[in-house]
């Protein structure tokens, strides 16, 4: 929308009276049913019984400017006839005029003179197709107020209806009444709006209205703001654009017809996700409503509100633990970031970083009795794990940045990493065994023979045996095994092979540095990986895997190969957590498992300090 060229504005009905529509020849006619008829009424008399509510708000009307108080109709015409019925049955008067384009063109067709007469209508009048449909609408209407009253208007007691409906058409904007979002073009754009709205180009969302009532040049904000509310609203429409920003504090996209400004105008006007569910214009009419302050007022607070989020955003700390929040928290996000705004303006910055700390313990160890050691793949669901280990990352940044910016050597100022939390939601995650697990899950001889292919180049002396292959070692077994494959690739004959391969990479390689078949599962040897990498290295041995994975997160990687690779799953399969002379490089040993928990216990300190060791501490 353009501000030049189009101008969005509400306007009471009864601000349309005295007022000529043009109904251009290229409309189709009016084909509203009994069925439309009748949720309009019922929308009107539900409206009329909200007294928390001061406008009843119908779609888009799309207009043309001809002359003075003469409109020609892009889009509308059946709401418009409608609401024209309604009117007439209610007072027999005229609420506007009509000129038809058509009705020069057409014989003893004169539209305008059969709705003017509509209420001396005795039947139907199907002698012409919009005059069934207009003929049909004013009887629907009619019925609904003296035959079927209480199906229409559920609830109906003592009240006078035509009185009731009559009060709502003919109030003004200040009171209870019924509105229509006018939207305005000019003569030169008038043909491409009417097309870009029949081919459904146009869509007025809810942020599009709130930014053509803010700029509005007849009743929007003073026209000394315009300039900088214009330049403001495209700063923050940037901003709430930038993947890292949103994905801070929603976990998914908005899908039409809403949009991400929308969250923003929702928190400000402190709707909740279902009135928004139920009309995506709720905050649009919050801001156009009177009586809850003026439009200066509320732009202020959508101001205030969008620096408020943008220092969040700013400060690693917020950013980091509000990101976390956000993946682990479902329900109203409206709610919860209003929450959290009234919370970060309430506390001083550590007292609120500690209210979000505190928030987060009751996530990873809600009864302060866990225990990091006791996370488990058989304990834990995988939500729990995800949990646990994405925090080992978000803490590993932030004591990272905590470290370069107390160094006197380097007093950094601003993080230089963040967790990007936008890839949560665009990769799929798996929790990932690092030393693989003893079943085999490869399921075709495909998958079978480029694992061996790896073994081979990776772990080339488990094939070199000189010996008699009949022999009950392993290494003779490896062979003899690996013969019966190659003579016929089935999998009974790939699982005998594949169980003595990873029984002497544990036994004959690593001895008693292996870790056992049933301490795979503990958190020592998981980490996040997503699923596309994890699913393409299979039951891959340690080296390929790191191979792999060093790849994928690497400009080595193809586009449809590349993917982000979590900064605590790379330090494991970069061996940075064991720090001793003797670490073996080509596998994943207890050693290594064991300084992996010592850093999450050192990283996750003030979320587990728990009853237990609280209790010991008193002793």
């Amino acid at each position: 929308m353009s501000n030049n060229s189009s101008d969005i504005n509400l306007k009471a009905f009864e601000e349309l009276s005295g007022l000529t529509f043009i109904i251009p020849s290229q409309q189709r006619g009016y084909k509203w049913t009994p069925k439309n008829v009748k949720e309009l009424l019922k929308d009107l008399w539900e409206f009329s019984k909200q007294g928390n509510k001061n406008m009843y708000c119908l779609q888009p009307i799309a207009v043309v400017k001809h002359e003075e108080r003469k409109y020609e109709v892009l889009d509308g015409q059946q709401r418009l006839t409608t609401l024209f019925l309604l009117y007439k049955y209610l007072t027999q008067k005229n609420a506007y005029t009509f000129e038809f384009e058509r009705d020069n063109n057409e014989a003893d067709n004169n539209r305008w003179d059969f709705l003017t007469a509509i209420d001396k209508k005795e039947k139907l009048d199907d002698s012409q197709i919009d005059r069934f449909y207009i003929t049909k609408a004013y009887e629907t209407i009619k019925d609904a107020f003296e035959k079927k009253p209480q199906e229409i208007f559920p609830g109906l007691e003592k009240e006078n209806l035509k009185e009731l409906f009559e009060e709502l058409l003919k109030a003004t904007r200040e009171l209870k009444s019924v509105q229509v979002i006018w939207y305005e073009t000019t003569k030169e754009k008038a043909h491409e709006t009417f097309r870009n709205l029949n081919s459904g180009k146009i869509s007025l969302s809810n942020s599009d209205l709130i930014k053509g009532l803010l700029l509005n040049r007849v009743n929007g904000l003073p026209s000394e703001h315009h300039n900088m509310v214009a330049r403001q609203l495209e700063e923050m429409e940037q901003v709430l654009n930038q993947n890292k920003f949103w994905f801070m504090l929603s976990h998914e996209e908005p899908k039409h017809p809403y949009t991400r400004m929308d969250l923003l105008y929702n928190i400000v006007a402190n709707a909740s996700e279902e009135e928004v569910r139920i009309d995506y214009r709720t905050s649009f009419r919050w801001f156009a409503e009177n009586d809850n302050g003026n439009l200066l007022e509320k732009w202020k607070q959508v101001r205030h509100t969008f620096l408020r989020m943008y220092d969040l955003y700013t400060d690693t700390y917020t950013y980091h633990y509000i990101g976390f929040l956000t993946y682990h928290q479902k329900g109203d996000t409206i709610k919860r970031i209003y929450k959290l705004i009234e919370e970060n303006e309430k506390y001083s910055k550590q007292e609120f970083i500690s209210q979000l700390r505190t928030s987060i313990q009751q996530i990873v160890n809600p009864n302060k009795e866990r225990e990091i050691k006791d996370y488990s793949y058989i304990n834990n669901s995988a939500n729990e794990l995800r949990d646990l280990l994405l925090l080992h990352n978000v803490e590993t940044l932030l004591q990272r940045y905590q470290t370069l910016k107390d160094s006197k050597q380097y007093q950094l100022q601003y993080e230089f990493e963040q967790f990007p939390f936008e890839v949560l939601y665009k990769q799929n995650w798996d929790i990932e065994h690092i030393a693989s697990q003893t079943d085999n899950s490869l399921r075709n001889e495909k998958e079978r023979t480029n694992w061996l292919k790896s073994i081979d180049a990776d772990y080339p002396s488990y094939f070199n045996f000189d010996g008699d292959i009949n022999e009950d070692s392993l290494k003779a077994k490896i062979q003899r095994y690996k013969i019966n494959f190659e003579k016929e690739k089935n999998k009974d004959n790939f699982n005998q092979l594949y169980e003595v391969i990873i029984r002497y990479n544990e036994e004959e390689t690593l001895g008693n540095e292996a870790i056992k078949k049933d301490e795979k599962d503990n958190i020592g040897n998981l980490v996040l990986l997503d699923k596309h990498t994890n699913r393409s290295y299979k039951n891959a041995l340690f080296t390929q895997k790191r191979k792999t994975i060093i790849t994928a997160d690497g400009l080595g990687a193809k586009d449809e190969t590349r993917q982000f690779i979590p900064l605590c799953t790379m330090q494991c399969f970069t061996k940075a957590y064991n720090k001793e002379n003797n670490a073996k490089l080509n596998a994943w040993t207890k050693a290594d498992a064991e300084a992996y928990i010592e850093d999450i216990k050192e990283k996750l300190s003030k979320y587990f300090t728990n009853k237990k060791e609280q209790d010991n501490e008193l002793h």
